[in-house]
């Protein structure tokens, strides 16, 4: 009996709904004619392809409008080129103040601006990197700011502590005390704006609103009639675009806990039950979850929304491609090598810079590639396995009868309706032969734990091969499980090579209660 993976992760509030980990494992939708619905790949190694001069809190990596590729490294920023397969870093300036939060930057073509959260700003000309220095304003109205973001030649920023955002005049980086706007359709603070589709994002803590460019000879922008948001943000560095559509993660008066997208006038929950429970534990155990940060990128096919909860030290991603949130999430990380023990992942931020999928270690800022045909992560030295864990759905039916010969419609299928199940035999669908030896000379290895009340405890079967070399017909198997009203079966496995996973096949039969 065929034993099928369904969409990604889906903890429940209690393990009778559900109990399934999906950790590092993208979940793809198949054709209709494929064996499995779900097929589940591992998610790209962190390839590390250069170190900045100075290691130091990784900050953002970021580029421009005319594809130049930038690093803030601490306070540093560096101009990145790449030549000859490496990456040369080479010193912008200093930022003054001592900042750990992520970078923001923007560009209207000519002169580039940057805002790190703090009462400074930067500028500089796009063909002069050397150029780069505080931004100076006589008129007082910029104070720094954690967001830039350009529309129709017009640098907009948002004015800390209020509910105002400046802009610069029409492709100049020119300041005008007059030149601002409010978001007055509800007093709540201005949290973050975002450029999208031609349209400014006002989002603040528990309402948005939009505002387009009218034209206006006194300011440019106004605010776009008959659209509004009933829900803000609770984690200014959450907010991430890709395409068309806006993520965040939001809140309202009535409450939080809810990732939302934004697709024009339109805003949908993309979060669902399981994910809104992860989340409410990090909150009641105390934990700020407006430390949020996010990034998108796309790669074969898949449109990913990462978001990453620093003290709750969990990375959680939206695969938009396949849009249902019931099926759509995954949990990413990173295995300490010296604990065993599952971390938020390295990355923070995204840049897509000369054909590569750039990112930065949150720790070190050194850059690395996402790599989908690399099979490991390169931190501190060490370039450790990735760790893989997939949680299947409860039982729900069993054979009713011993395993033997069929009768002419095959053997029965009946509902388990709480009672006990024998498991005499699990087959793992697993893609087998890719994989290297181990330090031991042996097969790379693929874990069954297996638990009988749901999910609560569980204890670890042996391990089996995933196949030697070149040996793609293997089948990990084990043999009988036991008797359990109630049992579940998880796979894990890190190895350096290529792997995938459609699900398993099994021998359950229901018997008495």
């Amino acid at each position: 009996m065929r034993l099928e993976l369904i969409g990604g992760a889906y903890s429940a509030r209690s393990v009778i709904a559900n109990a399934q980990k999906c950790i590092n494992l993208i979940p793809e939708k198949n054709r209709a004619d494929s064996p499995t619905s779900f097929t589940f790949y591992q998610r790209p190694g962190l390839r590390k392809v250069s170190s900045p001069p100075n290691p130091g809190i990784g900050r953002g990596v970021l580029k421009d409008s005319q594809g130049n590729g930038y690093a803030v490294v601490g306070q540093e920023i560096y101009l990145l080129a790449y030549s000859s397969g490496s990456w040369t870093w080479t010193s912008m300036g200093a930022l003054s103040d001592i900042e750990t939060t992520l970078v923001s930057i923007s560009d209207n073509g000519v002169e580039a601006v940057l805002g790190d959260g703090s009462s400074i700003g930067y500028s500089w000309t796009i063909l002069t990197p050397s150029s780069f220095a505080p931004i100076v304003d006589s008129t007082g109205i910029f104070t720094g700011t954690i967001k830039w973001d350009v529309i129709d030649g017009f640098l907009i920023w948002v004015i800390p502590d209020g509910t105002l955002f400046g802009s610069t005049y029409d492709n100049e980086l020119t300041f005008d005390a007059t030149y601002y706007g409010s978001k007055n359709g509800f007093p709540d603070p201005l949290v973050t704006l975002i450029v999208n589709r031609r349209i400014i994002i006002l989002i603040g803590t528990v309402r948005s609103e939009i505002w387009y460019d009218s034209g206006s000879p006194l300011f440019p922008f106004s605010v776009q009639p008959g659209a509004y948001i009933q829900w803000g943000c609770i984690a200014p560095y959450s907010v991430a675009a890709i395409g068309i559509v806006v993520f965040w993660l939001g809140q309202n008066e009535q409450g939080t806990s809810v990732v939302l997208a934004q697709e024009g006038y339109s805003t949908s929950i993309v979060s669902n039950y399981a994910i809104s429970t992860a989340i409410d534990q990090m909150r009641a155990g105390g934990i700020d979850i407006s430390d949020a940060e996010a990034y998108t990128y796309t790669q074969g096919g898949h449109i990913f929304y990462v978001l990453t909860f620093i003290q709750g030290d969990q990375t959680w991603v939206y695969d938009y491609s396949i849009k249902d949130p019931e099926y759509a999430w995954h949990q990413r990380g990173w295995t300490d090598p010296n604990t065993g023990i599952l971390h938020r992942e390295r990355a923070i931020s995204h840049c897509f810079l000369q054909g590569q999928d750039l990112t930065m270690d949150w720790e070190t800022g050194d850059l690395y590639s996402l790599d989908p045909n690399y099979f490991f992560d390169d931190v501190g030295g060490i370039s450790g396995p990735v760790s893989f864990v997939r949680t299947f759905s409860q039982v729900k039916e069993g054979y009713k009868d011993p395993k033997g010969p069929s009768g002419p419609y095959g053997r029965a299928h009946i509902p388990t309706d709480g009672h006990a199940v024998q498991t005499f035999e699990f087959v793992a669908d697993f893609e087998c032969g890719n994989g290297p030896q181990n330090p031991n000379g042996l097969p790379p290895q693929i874990s069954l734990s297996y638990s009988t009340d749901r999910g609560r405890t569980w204890r670890t079967t042996l391990m089996q091969s995933a196949g030697e070399l070149g040996e793609y017909h293997a089948q990990p198997k084990w043999p009988p499980l036991g008797l359990a009203r109630y049992p579940l079966f998880e796979l894990s496995w890190s190895f350096g090579g290529k792997a995938a996973l459609n699900g398993a096949w099994f021998e359950p039969v229901v018997v008495a209660r």
